[in-house]
């Protein structure tokens, strides 16, 4: 593809402007085989001086510069050296710049990261038209020497060239009027120029076409409207875009003085340029998916909204509206099936909400709903009844027939925010109130529900200062042996040292760390400090002992997490013995093969599981027989209400009577008192864990704990 491009090679020398260096060696190198002089300038100023000492074709131009902005540089060489190409290379993703480069004359715009191709395809066709301008150039020359080569050359440029009498009369109009307006030329001579205006534009043609001055003061890159002659490529406007310049003929008269004899013009077809431009700008307010509005649309049409309400003392509202379990739809059946479904919901979306209403998807399956000019709740929500009833009609894209639901939050203004931001944040707050009500439902904002989710981003926020600032703990609660007494094990549990709140418990801030993907480096921090306690504990008290630590569905899902657990051990010299991991049924359930071939590999090492809080979820046989499984741990649920004939005790005589079945050990969770100790003595438990025996301790109080014992013992 490159070969092709480069067989039109055209010499061009290119000055380069970039302040970054990485991009500048980069593109320098690009460019080598395809240009003859490279020149390279990292700031504003030393640009414009190698433009003035020397002359350049074509000038890349990055829009940020140290010294002065690229579009100062531009406006300086549009100035200076109009001839000049100036293709802009930019990562700004505004698009007031890209509207402004090309309003300075930039022949092109590339937004970085570009691709090679891109900017080779750009930079060849800079050089055919530097070829085309120079031949221009060229023409023009030999057009003192040659009436015939005058006319090949009018002829046969691209742009529209004429001469008018006084009058405004054509007096020539050369080949190119009938390829772009479809004008017989020879038809035109002796009518005046209106007869080629559009209607609309005639008062800027007056002076424009019939132009009487020169130089600078002549007409430059003024654009206009020509008629287009129906029936010939007609569009149903009927008229071309395009940009002229004219200026006056004169001639010298015997006594010396200048006459006037008419106007010569160029008119350039602009239409390409002018689609670009408003593909572009489309381009920038829409989503490409969808062609709705996007969330920078979105606002501007809120704004406007806000204005109008304000002044009639009127209300608007704006809905949230979120896809609900859409990512199964991608994973399952494909992105290609999510992008046509997501183009059908927008289609039904549509034909739900009224005329002026505004509908804007902000990315995935995320829309947003502007309702203007309303008189209160009442009125948004039957939208979103009817919203959710047209969501119970499944869509049938390709051969599947799909049904999906649809949760809205809903926020008023004034009253839910007086700020753009504010109501689509308390919009968004709303639905995700309503997906926690069981989705497919709509909910109004209220205040309670900001300061909830304002309590959950502190909790966040927190967390992440939390590691950085080791205000993490592990605390460690006995496990005890029912028949020996003797302590055999120990459960690292995690807790938050706040710093101004004190003691967090972990049912605050374990579930938000989960939904905000903190709990990886949580479990990775609280395995590498038991590891390091398991170390110590070895040659200091009791080499026996077990450590147990609760892993999270995230942690175990990670590709490498087998090979990172392995690796945190054997850093500590540890064997896998020494270590207890404990998973919840839930975990288990997210992804039952997965684990299975997961816990295998760490139980071949000597690591043993166990399930955690087992009997509150799926409690079947079938996942217990293929998991490499040593221990179930009974949940305290079961045990704080624990007597005789109770539907608690039931429950446990029954998990006890499934392990021992199963050759597996028992250990109960949260045993306070001696009476539930010797029901589950008497069951047949073999571990128990609890207030009875201790609460959970850190480091230093349990190493107290193991210590005392130790010396019980001797």
């Amino acid at each position: 593809m490159f070969g092709e491009q480069a067989s039109i090679h055209q010499s061009i020398s290119t000055l380069l402007v970039e302040d970054e260096r990485r991009y500048l060696d980069s593109t320098r190198l690009l460019l080598t085989h395809y240009v003859d002089e490279i020149e390279t300038a990292m700031t504003g100023q030393n640009a414009l001086a190698l433009l003035a000492s020397r002359h350049f074709d074509v000038v890349l131009l990055d829009l940020g510069l140290p010294d002065m902005t690229g579009l100062q540089v531009m406006s300086a060489i549009r100035s200076k050296w109009p001839e000049v190409l100036v293709i802009v290379v930019s990562g700004d993703p505004y698009l007031d710049s890209v509207i402004e480069s090309l309003r300075l004359g930039a022949y092109d715009y590339l937004r970085k990261p570009y691709e090679p191709e891109e900017l080779i395809k750009t930079i060849n066709h800079a050089r055919q038209k530097i070829r085309l301008e120079n031949e221009n150039r060229h023409y023009y020359q030999m057009l003192k020497h040659s009436e015939n080569l005058h006319r090949l050359l009018v002829n046969n440029s691209p742009d529209i060239i004429y001469t008018l009498d006084p009058q405004g009369r054509f007096t020539f109009l050369n080949d190119s009027a009938k390829k772009i307006l479809g004008l017989e030329t020879g038809d035109m001579i002796g009518k005046e120029y209106e007869h080629i205006v559009f209607h609309a534009d005639l008062d800027l043609a007056k002076h424009a076409l019939n132009d009487r001055r020169t130089g600078l003061r002549a007409t430059h890159n003024r654009e206009l409207r020509f008629r287009r002659v129906n029936g010939f490529d007609a569009q149903e406007d009927g008229y071309v875009t395009i940009e002229l310049n004219a200026m006056g003929l004169y001639r010298t008269t015997e006594d010396g003085s200048s006459e006037f004899i008419g106007s010569y013009g160029v008119a350039r077809d602009i239409e390409e340029r002018k689609q670009a431009e408003a593909t572009i700008k489309f381009q920038a307010y829409h989503d490409l998916l969808t062609n709705l509005p996007n969330r920078t649309l979105f606002k501007d049409r809120l704004k406007q909204a806000m204005v109008q309400c304000k002044r009639q003392s009127n209300s608007l509202a704006v809905m949230f509206l979120d896809l609900d379990h859409f990512k199964m739809v991608n994973d399952t059946l494909g992105h290609l099936i999510g992008d046509e479904l997501l183009q059908a919901v927008a289609q039904r979306l549509r034909s739900c909400i009224r005329e002026g209403d505004t509908l804007a998807r902000i990315g995935g399956d995320e829309f947003l709903l502007l309702l203007p000019d309303i008189h209160g709740r009442e009125n948004s929500e039957p939208i979103a009844q009817k919203i959710i009833a047209s969501f119970k009609t499944p869509f049938h894209i390709e051969e599947h027939e799909l049904y999906v639901s649809i949760s809205i939050g809903i926020a008023i203004f004034p009253d839910d925010g007086e700020m753009i931001d504010s109501l689509i944040k308390h919009a968004d707050i709303a639905m995700y109130h309503a997906k926690d009500r069981g989705r497919n439902d709509y909910c109004f904002f209220a205040k309670a529900l900001d300061n909830s989710v304002s309590g959950q981003l502190d909790i966040q926020t927190g967390l992440r200062h939390a590691l950085q600032r080791g205000e993490l703990e592990v605390y460690y609660q006995p496990q005890v042996n029912i028949g020996s007494g003797r302590i055999v094990g120990m459960e690292a549990l995690v807790r938050w040292n706040h710093p101004e709140k004190g003691l967090i418990p972990p049912a605050e801030f374990i579930p938000i760390a989960e939904e905000s993907g903190l709990i990886n480096p949580i479990s990775e921090w609280v395995l590498q400090t038991v590891c390091q306690q398991a170390r110590a504990w070895q040659t200091m008290v009791n080499p026996s002992i077990t450590l147990a630590v609760n892993l999270s569905a995230r942690q175990i899902e990670h590709p490498d997490f087998v090979r990172n657990f392995m690796q945190t051990l054997n850093n500590n010299s540890l064997d896998g013995s020494c270590i207890e991991i404990e998973i919840t049924e839930s975990t288990l359930m997210r992804d039952i093969e997965g684990c299975v071939h997961k816990l295998k590999q760490l139980s071949e090492h000597g690591v043993v599981v166990s399930i955690d809080d087992f009997g509150t979820g799926y409690s079947s046989l079938s996942y217990l027989k293929k998991l490499p499984i040593h221990t179930l741990k009974i949940d305290q649920s079961f045990i704080h209400d624990l007597k005789s004939n109770s539907q608690g005790a039931s429950i446990v005589d029954g998990i006890t009577a499934m392990a021992k079945g199963l050759h597996l050990n028992v250990v109960a969770e949260g045993v306070e008192s001696r009476d539930q100790l010797e029901y589950l003595r008497n069951t047949g438990c073999d571990i128990y864990q609890g207030f009875h025996f201790s609460r959970p301790v850190n480091s230093v109080g349990a190493t107290d704990i193991l210590q005392a014992e130790m010396l019980a013992i001797v």
